[in-house]
């Protein structure tokens, strides 16, 4: 049964500060039948062959027993061989520069993965131990983690430093002429530093050249205990986490050769500096490509950007490039008609709904959802939260992952503002017979490659939302005042295994 809805939103009167302020409403207020005048997608697309449960897991990197998937490489005896023990395995830990201090200089080298990685995220924890060695003997300690790491081995190889030193540790350093993007300002020692509204920078550096950019903040450092890195690797783009404290921004990066930078061997450096590794672990970003008889409404060089259409029905003005499409946003605070959301011209009834997102960088002094606030309603009616959340508690129903006023999601697995986010939902439509519902909406909600809504029902349309209907409905995106970006959209039959 569709109902008698001009596509104009009668919900949207209600203000958009209401939604802020009194999440419990949610549901209460109707909002446009957006999927009244919505083609219903072609029964016959075929499913996919394979799964499309994205849930991704920590595997550990390192597994704390040997040194198994990794291998040495100092100048003096090149790959695979470490006599005087500067890598060794100690109770569940990697401790560098074990070795006696003598006059000595002791060489640097590294410790690397025998195989490349792309597209994930590394977390670990280091301290410091007690011995510094000639040729730093007496200065801070250093050391650091090297991701992107191509060409040939040496001191340094091209690649991305994630610095690891006493009253530097979040520096990033592009080594062997890397180059990238970022903002930044004048920081001290003539380097510049990261900063999130700074100028934007593009950087143009020889091969052979070793260039800081200095941590957005000083931060103060566990000197005698363990310390929590984090990176996100996307592409060409990385984020760099310490304590969970974002330090680094880049994007663009170029190897030597002015090519895209996206993959390359993970490395442990040992730089002068007795130093512990522990619980190094990797993760996949759930960046999935459509399956097989998937629906695609937004793919890469702006296929599928003419699935989509204005709130009212007409040509959506959302700007695509790149394969991107950025929120043309219209909203003025306290008045909901003025969104200028955007929906698919197809409408859905049970859906796995893949889509990923970039939430913009914005000010930590505002308030939570005043952050990259957006949302993906499915059939028009429910509400799944889009919102700056990293390091945030989830406690009010209105945070990334939750079902919008209804349901917290499980755990915060929101990545950094700047960061390729995904989403995959599980979504069963609800149930009706004679025009009453017999089932509440149920759905399954995928947080980068997290679990964090398990079958939940959806009693109501969330605020804001069309009201429940027998009928199928459309993908709506939400304009709700940011800039938030979206990319590789599909749709496709429910996997069974959720």
């Amino acid at each position: 049964m569709r109902n008698d809805c001009t596509g104009t939103s009668r919900g949207r009167a209600v203000s958009m500060a209401l939604r802020v302020s009194i999440p419990l409403l949610a549901g209460l207020a109707l909002g446009a039948c957006a999927d009244a005048t919505a083609p219903t997608a072609p029964a016959s697309n075929p499913g996919p062959a394979a799964s499309l449960l994205p849930q991704t897991v920590w595997t550990p990197l390192f597994n704390g027993t040997n040194l198994s998937d990794w291998t040495t490489w100092l100048p003096a005896r090149g790959t695979g061989s470490d006599p005087e023990r500067y890598f060794q395995v100690e109770n569940g830990a990697l401790h560098v520069l074990n070795v006696p201090v003598t006059a000595q200089e002791r060489e640097f080298g590294y410790l690397t993965t025998t195989t490349a990685h792309s597209d994930y995220r590394l977390r670990l924890q280091y301290r410091w131990g007690d011995k510094t060695f000639a040729p730093r003997a007496g200065q801070p300690r250093d050391a650091g983690v090297l991701y992107h790491v191509t060409g040939p081995d040496g001191i340094w190889p091209s690649a991305v430093e994630f610095q690891i030193m006493e009253g530097n540790t979040g520096d990033l350093w592009a080594l062997n002429g890397v180059n990238l993007s970022t903002t930044a300002r004048s920081g001290g020692d003539g380097d510049p530093a990261y900063d999130p509204f700074g100028e934007p920078l593009t950087t143009a550096f020889p091969a052979g050249s070793y260039k800081r950019v200095q941590r957005a903040v000083p931060l103060p450092e566990n000197a005698g205990g363990w310390n929590d890195l984090e990176m996100i690797v996307s592409g060409d783009e990385a984020v760099q986490v310490v304590d969970g404290q974002v330090t680094a921004r880049v994007t663009g990066l170029r190897g030597p050769d002015g090519s895209p930078l996206t993959s390359g061997r993970i490395a442990l450096q040992a730089e002068g500096a007795e130093v512990y590794y522990r619980n190094i672990d990797l993760r996949p970003l759930a960046y999935t490509p459509p399956p097989a008889g998937a629906t695609v409404l937004l793919g890469p060089d702006a296929t599928g950007a003419d699935a989509w259409q204005s709130r009212a029905g007409g040509p959506a003005d959302w700007p695509v490039q790149g394969g991107v499409m950025t929120v043309n946003s219209t909203a003025v605070p306290g008045d909901a008609a003025s969104s200028n959301d955007v929906r698919s011209a197809q409408a859905f009834g049970d859906v796995h709904l893949h889509l990923e997102f970039k939430v913009p960088v914005t000010r930590e002094d505002l308030p939570e959802q005043d952050r990259g606030n957006s949302g993906v309603f499915l059939q028009g009616r429910y509400e799944v939260q889009i919102l700056d959340s990293f390091g945030q508690p989830l406690d009010g129903r209105n945070d990334l992952g939750a079902v919008y006023g209804q349901t917290d999601a499980t755990s915060n697995a929101a990545l950094p503002a700047g960061t390729w986010q995904t989403y995959d939902l599980q979504f069963r439509a609800a149930r009706w017979q004679g025009g009453q519902k017999t089932e509440d909406a149920r759905v399954t909600v995928y947080l980068n490659g997290e679990k964090v809504q398990d079958d939940v029902p959806i009693g109501v349309s969330t605020l804001l939302g069309a009201p429940q209907a027998e009928s199928d409905g459309p993908v709506v995106l939400q304009d709700h005042g940011s800039a938030v970006q979206f990319r590789n959209i599909w749709v496709a039959p429910p996997d069974s295994g959720s």
